[in-house]
């Protein structure tokens, strides 16, 4: 799925709600149910993948590794994480042709220092404006006639305030950005707020145990956002199910079936298992 698809939808008048992808189970989960979009983050995708915290221990090539695997299996466009660009300017331009080069719709770039951190974990600090706006020139140029969508994100709000956070992605609007990325509004007059007084349509972070109201699609639409993603909810239910799994098997009770779990036979044929058994059968061997 392309960015000329995801800018087609955005034409639209509905809003465009992507819930978050860690694994590509999670992934074969929200095809089957279908959304507009797929968000891959970097959080849960470093902490899936590495089991390590959100704070630039994943690299380029660990994020390309697994959003370009999402890509070949989503049936939606996919949203990815793309940190603060992976180090210097230099590297920010690689990763905007790399992910196109993939299939990415659209890429995140925030407007923290390095190390950054989960805007909703700790007090993310934002670098000055002007070195983000160099962010997006970098951006843009690298991207050249490419389609990838460009989305800015500012982590300015807890530490400066709604109003410098609004002017910061009003600056990133007019250098290049194609969505802006308001973390951590804190209310929905706040999100009603930014929406009304940006250049360019507005997404909102619907994390799940964050400091942002969580919603539903329809509800952000009437404050006025284009795109709102849910990066925690499916990781956090999964993990909370694993858990009581792990609890109950510690506790002597392995046959919990029936009590929550998804089918076997189901995960089997999306992962294609009776495709194989077919071409066994047609070709007799194994």
């Amino acid at each position: 799925m392309s960015a000329k698809q995801l800018r087609a939808k955005m034409s639209g008048n509905n809003i465009i709600a992507a819930p978050g992808i860690y694994d590509h189970m999670s992934l074969l989960m929200a095809n089957d149910i279908g959304f507009d979009a797929h968000y891959a983050s970097g959080y849960w995708g470093t902490a899936s993948a590495m089991g390590e915290p959100d704070v630039g221990i994943a690299g380029y090539s660990d994020f390309l590794r697994t959003f370009s695997g999402f890509v070949l299996k989503s049936n939606a466009p996919v949203i990815a994480d793309a940190d603060t660009g992976f180090g210097s300017l230099a590297n920010l331009a690689h990763a905007v042709k790399g992910y196109e080069r993939v299939g990415i719709a659209a890429m995140q770039i925030e407007d923290q220092g390095f190390p950054k951190i989960c805007g909703h974990v700790g007090q993310a600090v934002s670098v000055p404006a002007g070195d983000m706006i160099r962010r997006l020139h970098v951006a843009v140029e690298a991207r050249g006639e490419g389609d990838i969508l460009l989305i800015a994100r500012t982590d300015a709000r807890r530490t400066e305030g709604l109003d410098s956070a609004i002017a910061r992605l009003n600056q990133y609007a007019e250098n290049g950005a194609d969505i802006l990325f308001l973390e951590a509004p804190q209310g929905v007059e706040e999100i009603a707020e930014a929406a009304a007084r940006l250049s360019k349509p507005l997404l909102v972070n619907a994390a799940h145990g964050g400091f942002t109201p969580i919603l539903a699609p329809a509800e952000y639409q009437k404050l006025g956002a284009k795109f709102v993603i849910y990066p925690a909810g499916a990781p956090l239910a999964a993990a909370q199910a694993a858990r009581k799994f792990y609890a109950d098997l510690k506790a002597g009770n392995a046959n919990s079936e029936g009590s929550g779990h998804y089918d076997f036979g189901d995960m089997s044929r999306q992962l294609g298992m009776e495709d194989v058994v077919a071409l066994q059968d047609r070709h007799g061997g194994v």
